[in-house]
């Protein structure tokens, strides 16, 4: 045994509570309800909690107390179509008020002082503890994580001194991560304030640098309304600047899908918690997405987008693309391309003229049909020369990620084994 570390069973050291289960969908909102609720989702890609919760559940009776969240609570998944999402884990940094999870999810809530959560927060995640569930995972139609399948988890801890000294180490990785992603972020809004500033309210700037339609610039008739003298309206899929790719795979070699790409969270592609392994990778051709290509999911209501530059095609290496994705290849102008997909116009367009009985989508004649305007070649390229420098900076941080990430998960098993000593 490692030196001084000592082994417990799950349940000595935690209460394991199951989360609510008697909820149908109207009682769900983004913002209708006074109460928040923990989703799968939020479990599934964060090893913490996120600070905010994008769900709100009406509650009754004692429920609130019953499934509230405070600081140091362990959460896992505990129901999935496949057996590699059961039992991922986040952990709670902070009490969260007026808040509780859902029965998609258990909790886990300390019984001692013999644990500390930032080191729980990547043990949880760690190949000892996955090894333990995958070996008693049975599946029928669905994974289930129950109580016996708990009942052979062990977990050997150092001293608590030494368990904040690996937190420490691993969690410095994943808060620089924190800090890109963040930054990215902010980059993208800068983008997208800038297009709806040029392209939505038509103020960009003239040949005198002024505002060109508040400055009276000439505004003529179109599809879309009054646009600017020289613009045109085109068709998205077949136009000067972009066509239609295609709907992602369908078919994979052996029906076994490397990643899992419908999960991948707004533009980010650096989150190894989207990598799913679920068997033999298929063909290098059927994984090498289109360079200059812009792909969007088709859902209703699905803002999940992804963009491949010449510089990020080797970002996403390990990518490939579900038929519930639509690409867009960009002859010209991948940014405004990018920027006409991410907005809110875009989006709403989208849910619009999406069909279908059991999950609402649009179509690839829809898309391909999509009245789409074509700036003129001077103002493309104005706007080109200045969020180039943002998605440069966007593509450094994430390849700066990919490394933050790969040394965590280099150094994870090693400290979590005792192979590494603090």
């Amino acid at each position: 045994m490692r030196n001084n570390w000592k082994k417990h069973q799950l349940f000595d050291l935690y209460d394991v509570r199951s989360g609510m289960g008697n909820k149908s969908r109207k009682d769900f909102h983004p913002t209708k309800y006074e109460n928040k609720m923990i989703m799968f989702k939020d479990v599934f890609y964060n090893s913490k909690l996120p600070n905010k919760l994008e769900t709100t559940v009406n509650l009754i009776g004692t429920e609130l107390e019953r499934f509230n969240v405070l600081k140091d609570d362990v959460f896992l998944t505990s129901s999935s179509e496949t057996s590699n999402e059961l039992a991922m884990s986040s952990v709670a940094m902070k009490d969260y008020n007026n808040t509780v999870f859902t029965g998609f999810t258990k909790r886990l809530r300390p019984k001692t002082d013999l644990t500390y959560i930032g080191f729980m927060r990547y043990w949880f995640r760690s190949f000892e503890f996955r090894r333990v569930i995958d070996s008693s995972v049975s599946m029928t139609t669905r994974a289930n994580l129950n109580n016996s399948i708990l009942s052979n988890v062990t977990i050997t801890l150092p001293s608590i001194n030494e368990q904040k000294a690996i937190a420490n180490i691993l969690s410095s990785f994943d808060d620089k991560i924190e800090v890109n992603n963040k930054i990215n972020e902010n980059l993208e809004n800068l983008a997208q304030v800038l297009y709806k500033h040029w392209f939505v309210d038509f103020e960009f700037p003239d040949e005198n640098g002024n505002p060109y339609k508040s400055s009276g610039g000439i505004m003529v008739e179109s599809e879309l309304g009054l646009i600017p003298f020289g613009w045109k309206v085109e068709k998205l899929g077949k136009s000067s600047i972009s066509n239609l790719v295609k709907s992602g795979i369908k078919e994979f070699i052996d029906k076994k899908i490397y990643l899992a790409t419908a999960d991948v969270t707004n533009t980010t592609i650096t989150n190894h918690n989207t990598y799913i392994n679920m068997g033999n990778k298929p063909s290098r051709a059927n994984m090498q997405p289109k360079q200059n290509t812009v792909w969007f999911a088709k859902m209703k209501a699905s803002r999940k987008l992804i963009r491949v530059s010449d510089e990020s095609q080797s970002l996403i290496d390990n990518y490939i693309f579900s038929t519930g994705f639509a690409g867009i290849e960009c002859t010209k102008s991948l940014n405004y391309v990018w920027s006409f997909v991410s907005s809110n116009e875009f989006d709403e367009l989208k849910n619009s003229l999406a069909t279908g009985t059991t999950q609402e989508a649009i179509n690839n004649g829809v898309i391909n049909n999509m009245n789409f305007l074509v700036p003129s070649k001077n103002i493309l390229t104005k706007f080109e020369n200045v969020v180039r420098e943002f998605y440069n900076k966007k593509e450094l941080n994430d390849r700066e990620n990919l490394k933050l990430a790969e040394m965590r998960d280099l150094l994870l098993p090693k400290l979590m084994s005792g192979e590494i000593r603090l």
